[in-house]
């Protein structure tokens, strides 16, 4: 048995194994889904031989491992770290107090690790509670957002395109639009977090500039091609441009509009039955349009930048194995993207 008291050894080359063997667990299975959405657009993260996370995931959690052993090392050895009213994190406290105390020379660091990795109840001690959330929530509570913008410096994109938008002097033709100015701004956003339909005109922010599907079509078109003229390398840098080939073409014809508008209304249609009844197959409906419910509601989250997972909800709702859930999930996909984000998140309530 190794005690938990190792934690607080004066030795790093003591302290740091043991700090490893009780929060690494329970970090990497929370930082899992943030990750998952940042880097790799909601896909399991694998190394090359499928055993750990690509190499960028790793060092992301040693990282933070490193940063949460150092926050621990800080509050052992000297001033507990303080809330903004100046006062001691009272967590943290409890954290430490119980790493010095004598109990902590009879507990094993395998067995506290394992309750780490729970989600919590009033029933265990104080200081597991405490340890949970400064030890390992506390240092994810950006890393979804931080995740993407480190990676979006690293290949070159802004670290605040939509800041640079609204405010660079090279911007400065592309605000004399409104509308053209609240588009770009709106895909880059959509880049940044890998929605699946970034190019598509929501209707508030249509209807907010009184253009109808066929002339927002057009304007996304005049935006994106204005915004690779005036800078190029902001273009390159913050537009996946093989999404877009030479950018979406305008939507001229009327009978191309009548068309796409036929086509959303179907899947509107398909949508609202499905949220409305669960009427997709002879399985129990209640279960059904429940599990429907909330996997369109993670989907929206998720398109909309909030941390979701469709594909678990979609598995535990139904019970089935997580490859069944993804394909249900990727179908439901292409119908929320026919049907507009923007119009199902106000359906599902999201």
């Amino acid at each position: 048995m190794r005690p938990i008291v190792h934690l607080a050894d004066r030795d790093d080359a003591i302290a740091f194994p043991a700090f490893y063997t009780f929060v690494s667990p329970a970090l990497r299975a929370v930082a899992r889904g943030p990750l998952r959405r940042a880097r790799h657009a909601g896909r399991t993260c694998e190394g090359p031989a499928g055993e750990r996370w690509c190499a960028e995931c790793e060092a992301t959690a040693d990282d933070l491992l490193r940063q949460s052993f150092n926050r621990l090392r800080s509050a052992l050895t000297g001033p507990v770290p303080t809330t903004r009213s100046g006062e001691p994190v009272r967590e943290m406290t409890l954290v430490r107090d119980h790493l010095l105390s004598a109990a902590a020379r009879d507990e094993d660091i395998a067995t506290w690790a394992k309750a780490l990795q729970g989600e919590g109840n009033d029933a265990e001690p104080a200081w597991l509670r405490a340890a949970r959330a400064q030890l390992v929530h506390y240092p994810l509570r950006h890393l979804e957002e931080g995740t993407r913008r480190t990676d979006a410096v690293s290949r070159g994109a802004s670290a605040r395109p939509e800041r640079d938008l609204r405010q660079a002097a090279w911007a400065a033709p592309l605000r004399e639009d409104a509308a053209i100015l609240d588009m770009l701004t709106l895909v880059v956003f959509r880049m940044r977090r890998r929605v699946s339909d970034p190019f598509q005109v929501p209707d508030d922010l249509r209807v907010r500039h009184g253009l109808t599907q066929a002339e927002a079509a057009r304007r996304m078109g005049t935006a994106l091609a204005s915004l690779r003229a005036v800078n190029p390398g902001f273009f390159a840098a913050n537009i996946d441009e093989s999404a877009i080939g030479h950018g979406p073409e305008p939507a001229a014809d009327p009978q191309q509009a009548l068309l796409a508008t036929q086509e959303a209304a179907r899947a509107r249609a398909v949508v609202a039955n499905l949220l409305r009844t669960g009427a997709d197959d002879p399985e129990p409906r209640a279960t059904r349009r429940k599990t429907y419910q909330d996997v369109v509601a993670a989907m929206c989250a998720l398109g909309n930048g909030r941390p979701a997972d469709p594909v678990a909800v979609a598995a535990k709702g139904l019970g089935v194995a997580p490859d069944r859930a993804e394909r249900l999930v990727r179908r439901l996909a292409v119908l929320v993207a026919a049907a507009g984000l923007e119009w199902t998140s106000e359906l599902a309530g999201e």
